[in-house]
């Protein structure tokens, strides 16, 4: 009995150490968050690049469209 007495006595006593150890370290510890995201300009923005691109891209393919669709040959019979 004396055995098991001791050893949660000292089972209790290592925790309340450990506990009392964590809790200083972190009240002493200061977290600090800092952003550097700066706002450019909109047609910097990627989004806007890759509209820019498929909007060219869909430009060129009409402008190719439109010059295959008459053919401007003469048939002579």
């Amino acid at each position: 009995m004396r055995f098991l007495r001791n050893l949660l006595v000292t089972t209790s006593a290592l925790v309340l150490v450990t506990a009392s150890r964590a809790a200083a370290l972190i009240q002493a510890a200061k977290i600090e968050v800092k952003t550097t995201d700066s706002q450019g300009t909109w047609y910097t923005q990627p989004v806007w690049i890759a509209i820019g691109v498929i909007a060219l891209i869909l430009i060129i393919v009409l402008i190719s469209l439109a010059g295959r669709g008459r053919s401007n040959t003469t048939v002579v019979k």
